[in-house]
């Protein structure tokens, strides 16, 4: 994990996840869906293929990172989950270590899962309580397996499994939201 990574994602992404939230009770989020899923569609395919080439590691800190984690945090609460595929698909498709990568996306998303459930238990009240869970427990979870696996796994096949997961779940997203 780095530290620095982790401090520039985590305010925009709860600012995001909060935006997200507000917009998500006050509309319906189902109009964003397609062109979410056909976003990481295309960055899913990318980083197969990148996988598949010499893999280069940038060894600079990325500069688009404040703008990231806000899209990453918005797109995360409208669609139901999104941060871990649009943050870190986009760092690592761009060239960034997939494991320092993957270990700071998932420790910040703990923190977005939090603050979503609770954003939307605000705003949309305690309707929805089984969803607001699902997104706390999720994100407690997912975040030390996560960062497991990343210890273990070659850097070749962290990205081709990414880019297998994400362009899967893309495709699924796609054709729920189309049919």
């Amino acid at each position: 994990m780095d530290g620095r990574l982790f401090r520039r994602l985590l305010i925009p992404g709860i600012v995001g996840a909060v935006t997200g939230a507000f917009v998500v009770t006050s509309i319906d989020g189902d109009i964003l869906k397609p062109f979410i899923a056909g976003y990481l569609l295309l960055i899913g395919v990318y980083i197969i293929i990148k996988a598949f080439r010499t893999i280069r590691i940038r060894t600079e800190p990325p500069t688009f990172i404040a703008p990231l984690g806000l899209a990453g945090g918005f797109v995360d609460a409208v669609g139901g989950g999104g941060w871990g595929p649009v943050v870190t698909t986009s760092l690592v498709g761009g060239g960034q270590d997939p494991r320092t990568t993957i270990g700071s996306v998932n420790a910040a998303e703990f923190f977005l899962a939090i603050t979503s459930g609770f954003s939307f238990a605000l705003l949309g009240g305690f309707t929805h309580w089984t969803t607001i869970a699902g997104l706390v427990f999720g994100g407690i979870f997912a975040a030390p397996l996560a960062a497991l696996l990343v210890k273990k796994l070659p850097t070749r096949v962290l990205m081709i499994t990414v880019g297998v997961l994400i362009t899967s779940l893309s495709l699924f997203n796609l054709y729920k939201a189309l049919a």
